[in-house]
């Protein structure tokens, strides 16, 4: 990654801290390494006891949890992050053989905020993390996003660019315009790309300037467009937090 290009656009990538708890070695190294891969910070445990000293000094965003450890295990460690203030706040996510779903039932019953099964597949520890560590709900429709990419996070870069761009280029032509029929199609045009990102603050500026060339008012038109780099600023600054930054994309 090119930090100085993350330095110029202005926009500070949030490094996610992960922490494991797992005491099968292999387990541990492979998870360890998809994590590492994607530029997370990656601390690990082999039990229960060492996560609870490790919690007890550091702050995680998010924690993988063994279900099946030895002296504690992670559903005895989770009832105890759950009941500490300085750890209840932390998402946990059990990692487990059993499949069935009284068990998932029985793991959310007890605090537990996801469930993955071993051996974990990438696709669901990557989705996981961001539906989990999502912080603005505001500015991005994250299921929606997750859900339409597959958590894909060079796929959500790549459409996010191309969506800044597009975007600015039909919010300079709809200020430039006094057509209500094409600021119209333009708004529509939008609306449909911002829905596509999860870009749910554009899309209330669409809806805001579609609803205007039904008035007639072309004067509401242009100005339901002042602030939009603004908006699209905070749409690129929440995409910033969830680790991806948007090199190519317009300022």
């Amino acid at each position: 990654m090119n930090k100085d290009a993350d330095a110029d656009n202005g926009y500070t990538e949030k490094k996610l801290r992960v922490l494991i708890v797992e005491d099968d070695e292999v387990n541990l190294l492979v998870i360890s390494r998809l994590l590492e891969k994607k530029g997370y910070i990656v601390e690990t445990a082999v039990n229960g006891q060492k996560a609870l000293s490790i919690l007890g000094n550091d702050m995680f965003d998010i924690v993988f949890m063994d279900i099946s450890m030895p002296k504690i295990d992670g559903l005895a460690l989770t009832r105890k992050m759950k009941r500490n203030s300085h750890t209840q706040n932390i998402p946990v996510v059990a990692m487990t053989t059993f499949a069935s779903e009284t068990f998932r039932e029985k793991f959310l019953a007890e605090g537990l905020n996801g469930y993955l099964i071993k051996p974990i597949d990438p696709a669901k520890l990557y989705n996981i993390i961001l539906q989990l560590t999502s912080t603005d709900c505001d500015n991005i429709d994250y299921n929606g996003l997750i859900s339409r990419t597959g958590g894909d996070r060079e796929f959500i870069r790549d459409i996010a660019i191309v969506f800044c761009n597009t975007s600015l280029e039909a919010v300079d032509e709809i200020k430039k315009s006094f057509d209500l029929q094409i600021i119209a199609e333009l708004a529509h045009k939008l609306k449909g790309s911002a829905e596509t990102v999860g870009a749910t603050t554009v899309v209330g500026i669409a809806q805001e300037i579609k609803q205007a060339t039904l008035q007639g008012d072309i004067e509401a038109c242009h100005k339901a467009c002042d602030d939009f780099d603004k908006t699209l600023n905070l749409f690129k600054q929440s995409l910033a937090n969830w680790g991806i930054i948007l090199h190519g994309a317009e300022k």
